[in-house]
């Protein structure tokens, strides 16, 4: 497992740590699946894969909540117990046969592949029809001002698509800055957020909470 703690995919920061990517583990999640994994997913598996992708995506389908983030990525391969346990690309899938959302949401040839805090999942669609397009179930907060009902709703033609249609909620990157406003400038870490506000939020540093700088 490499060390990185970040890796640059199409203009967009991914989170370590990151697994060799192994094609055998692709094929086994294939032949379970039964059908193909799109070649611009597989692309990022094989490049970057990582479990942080701290990213939004506007929802219209999700108002009052449109910005939606699906933070934590699935892995491909087995977790560091050797099983396809919890966070596993296959070991996630296997859960999403059964139980509530199963009963409720047509998961036929959906792949999950992240989820963040609130248990809200990011799915690849693999039916042929549809073949690579992504799907996200959002639940319900019944709480005034937040999501009335549950909602299952497309979010991109296409992972590509979805890294492109990414962007840095404000308070994602208050929170980001505030884990390393305090460290030393010369932080490799500080210097790739910096790097990654600079790119996404190229007016962060006039913030109240950018300042001041070490």
């Amino acid at each position: 497992m490499s060390q990185e703690p970040s890796r640059w995919y199409r203009g967009r920061l991914v989170g370590g740590p990151f697994r060799t990517f192994d094609p055998g583990e692709c094929t086994a999640l294939e032949r379970e699946l039964g059908l193909p994994l799109p070649p611009a997913y597989r692309s990022f598996l094989a490049a970057a894969g990582g479990e942080r992708l701290d990213y939004s995506v506007r929802l219209p389908a999700c108002e009052p909540e449109p910005i939606q983030s699906f933070d934590n990525l699935y892995q491909l391969g087995r977790d560091d117990a050797g099983e396809y346990g919890w966070g596993t690309l296959l070991g996630e899938y296997r859960r999403s046969r059964d139980g509530w959302l199963a009963e409720n949401v047509p998961l036929t040839g959906l792949l999950p592949i992240a989820r963040n805090g609130g248990s809200d999942v990011l799915y690849l669609d693999l039916n042929p029809p549809t073949h690579g397009q992504l799907h996200a179930f959002v639940h319900a907060i019944d709480w005034p001002g937040y999501l009335g009902d549950h909602v299952f709703t497309k979010v991109a033609d296409d992972f590509d698509a979805y890294l492109d249609n990414l962007f840095i909620d404000p308070d994602t990157a208050e929170d980001v800055w505030a884990d390393v406003a305090g460290s030393d400038p010369s932080d490799p870490w500080r210097r790739t957020v910096e790097e990654w506000l600079d790119k996404e939020l190229p007016a962060w540093r006039a913030e109240a909470w950018a300042t001041p700088l070490i």
